[in-house]
């Protein structure tokens, strides 16, 4: 693969288990990182730290306000100088039986995963159509961490699939809008991830575990790891002439496995 154009990385929900394997794997590839999360300051930049020197770089970001993301923009472009490449990665879930579903929960998620994804996408371009153009005529790279329920439902997820699938159009219109201002976007949408929430769930919950395990045709979770290598291909040079589509890591789980 070749090395990524993406020399200055800004990834929210930087401190998670998806977050930490993405900025494992651009570093890998030769470039800095700055990890965006809610975490306390000092908890953030031991995170950070374990890196290496000069990897990455932690900044409190609460990507629901447009004032913190301003911030944390403004912070993460001092440490790298430029932002080449921003995921849209922050999330949350508050799976609920549709007659349950509380206003609270529906307004959260929304306001979480699709508003916060708005403001990250948004404050990310104004400042990439001021880099000049790469080789390949790009001038920087969105990327969203999306979900194969996008487009497919899953129980008791009205609020989490709404809001993906607000993402993903919402990816769609960036893409189409900044492509002539040398911006790509697209989605990396795992299946289910035995990380997060998602594990603690597949732990704890029988039910769960069972749903999961007739769901997925090749009959396990993927890792964080599985799903991190596909932001750096789209933020690389092979990924350059991809914009406006969903790269998706389900494990064939939208396929609808039937035994």
């Amino acid at each position: 693969m070749k090395k990524p154009a993406s020399q200055g990385v800004f990834i929210s929900g930087g401190c998670g288990d998806i977050g930490r394997a993405v900025a494992a794997r651009f570093i890998a590839a030769g470039a800095r990182v700055v990890l965006a999360d809610l975490l306390p300051e000092k908890k953030g930049r031991a995170i950070a730290a374990a890196f290496g020197p000069g990897n990455a770089s932690y900044v409190t970001c609460d990507t629901t306000s447009a004032a913190a993301v301003t911030q944390a923009f403004a912070r993460a472009a001092a440490v790298l100088g430029r932002i080449d490449a921003a995921i849209c990665n922050a999330g949350m879930v508050a799976n609920q039986p549709f007659l349950e579903v509380t206003e609270a929960a529906w307004e959260r998620t929304l306001k979480v995963n699709l508003t916060g994804s708005f403001l990250v996408a948004q404050k990310a371009a104004q400042l990439m159509v001021k880099n000049p153009r790469g080789k390949l005529g790009r001038r920087g790279v969105i990327l969203f961490t999306g979900s194969w329920v996008q487009d497919m439902p899953w129980p008791e997820g009205a609020s989490y699939a709404s809001s993906k699938g607000g993402q993903q159009m919402l990816m769609k219109i960036i893409a189409q809008e900044l492509a002539p201002k040398g911006i790509t976007a697209n989605i990396v949408a795992p299946g289910i991830v035995y990380a997060g929430l998602s594990k603690k769930i597949y732990d704890r919950e029988p039910k769960f575990r069972q749903r999961v395990n007739t769901t997925i045709p090749l009959m396990r979770l993927c890792s964080a790891d599985e799903v991190a290598g596909a932001f750096v291909f789209l933020a690389g040079d092979d990924g350059a002439y991809i914009t406006g589509t969903t790269l998706l890591i389900d494990g064939g789980a939208s396929l609808v496995r039937r035994d």
